[in-house]
C-alpha cells in the first residue's frame, strides 16, 4: 500500500508542535543550554551506573549467601520449605512451638549460616544442626495432619528419597 505524501510544509516525521517549539528554543538558547544538557546527561549516567553497582552488590551478596549452603542441604531445606506439614520445637521446659514449613526452613538455614560452616555432607548436617535443637540437644518433629508425630530426621531423609533424581540406597 504506497503511502500518501506529507501536506505541505509539514515534515514526513510527524513531530508535534510542542516538539518543534522545544528544538527550537533550545537551539535558541545557546551554548549555555547544551552545558546544562551535558551536566544532566552526566549526572544521570552517573546515578545509573551507581544503581548498576548496587545491583551487581546485591546479586554478588546474595550468590555468597546461597554458597554458604551446599547443594544437599538446601535441597533437605527445600523439602522443608515445600511441606504443608507442621514442625514442632521442644523447649527445654518442655512445651512445644509448632513452625509452618516455610518458617521451619528460615530458621534451619539462618542456624546453618551461623553454626554450619565447613558442613557440606548431609549426614554430618543432621547429626550438628538440622535434627534437633542447639541448646537441648532435643530432637525436633513433624507433626502429619492426623496429629501424628515423626522423627525430623527420618521424614526428611524418606522425603529426599522419594524425590525424581534421589541417589538409589546403598546395599
Amino acid at each position: 500500500m504506497p503511502r500518501a505524501a506529507a501536506p505541505p510544509g509539514r515534515s514526513p516525521s510527524h513531530l508535534g508542535p510542542a516538539v518543534l517549539l522545544a528544538l527550537a528554543a533550545a537551539l535558541a538558547a545557546g551554548p549555555a543550554c547544551d552545558e546544562k544538557f551535558q551536566s544532566f546527561l552526566a549526572n544521570a549516567s552517573k546515578k545509573q551506573m551507581e544503581r548498576e553497582a548496587k545491583q551487581a552488590e546485591e546479586a554478588a551478596r546474595k550468590a555468597r549467601k546461597e554458597a554458604a549452603i551446599s547443594p544437599p542441604i538446601r535441597r533437605a531445606i527445600a523439602v522443608v520449605r515445600d511441606s504443608d506439614y507442621d514442625f514442632v520445637s521442644v523447649s527445654g521446659d518442655g512445651t512445644k512451638k509448632r513452625y509452618s514449613g516455610f518458617d521451619f526452613a528460615a530458621m534451619l538455614e539462618s542456624k546453618t549460616r551461623w553454626l554450619g560452616r565447613g558442613i557440606d555432607e548431609l549426614p554430618a548436617w543432621f547429626d550438628e544442626i538440622g535434627s534437633k535443637t542447639f541448646f537441648g540437644g532435643r530432637r525436633y518433629y513433624v507433626r502429619l495432619p492426623s496429629g501424628r508425630e515423626l522423627d525430623f530426621r527420618a521424614w526428611v531423609e524418606a522425603e529426599l528419597a522419594a524425590l525424581p533424581g534421589a541417589p538409589s540406597p546403598t546395599p
